[in-house]
């Protein structure tokens, strides 16, 4: 649907804030848009669910809604990516191949507040990724799945428009102690709070890396649960880390 440019625009510049998002909800159910009331719905349902009593009752109007409108909110986005999630009554999570993204991402960007981006295929465009300041729009990068190995994360690492992102997943990446050395030097994930590794070829090697790296000192989740990590490893990072890491 058409957004009005003033009350939409903040909802872009302002992803985390409710308030934008009420604001135009009030809009709309001056109108008697059904989105007005979905986006109600769903901001309740977000936060934490001892404050609503009538949680299971919120659930199913947002189902109820979802099943009669979602398709013409999510509008042409559904021709840019493979699928997409709502919360807090827009699309905020996407996943897309890297094609979509090189080729759609300004037009993406302009229609809903995506925080949240599972990219497939990104081997042979690892480059192009990250030469997009779009990567800095989403405050979390899935990568998991794609084979980028250490030489594809160097690549992506030379970003300068990761600063911006809070999580970060490589499970399933094929990556491994160089690739981790990289990541524990790169001078860009000043923002990073959530990284993701299981399932890769990671060693104590990797590990005394990381762990004695600013990024490991900013991390709040640590997960690298299925590599190749020994006793003195895990025992380093239950030292650094504590509760923060998941061997």
């Amino acid at each position: 649907m058409t957004h009005p440019a003033e009350l939409f625009g903040d909802i872009l510049d302002q992803p985390h804030n409710d308030e934008p998002r009420l604001r135009y909800a009030d809009w709309l159910e001056e109108r008697n848009d059904p989105l007005g009331e979905f986006i109600r719905v769903q901001c309740r349902l977000a936060r934490p669910k001892a404050n609503h009593v009538d949680f299971f009752e919120l659930a199913n109007r947002e189902r109820e809604l979802l099943a009669d409108h979602e398709n013409k909110w999510i509008g042409d986005l559904a021709e840019l990516t493979q699928w997409c999630v709502f919360r807090r009554g827009f699309v905020t999570e996407i996943s897309l191949t890297s094609a979509q993204f090189l080729m759609h991402a300004s037009a993406i960007f302009a229609r809903a507040p995506i925080q949240v981006m599972h990219l497939a295929h990104v081997r042979d465009r690892l480059e192009s990724l990250a030469s997009s300041a779009f990567l800095q729009k989403a405050a979390h990068l899935d990568f998991s799945g794609n084979k980028i190995r250490d030489h594809g994360l160097r690549t992506l690492l030379e970003s300068p428009y990761l600063c911006h992102v809070r999580g970060l997943n490589l499970s399933s990446s094929g990556i491994g102690d160089a690739g981790i050395a990289a990541l524990a030097s790169s001078p860009f994930l000043t923002g990073l709070r959530e990284l993701y590794l299981c399932d890769n070829r990671i060693s104590d090697a990797g590990v005394r890396a990381l762990a004695d790296s600013p990024v490991a000192n900013r991390l709040t989740k640590l997960h690298l649960r299925y590599n190749a990590i020994g006793t003195d490893g895990a025992s380093l990072l239950q030292r650094r880390l504590g509760e923060r890491v998941h061997v």
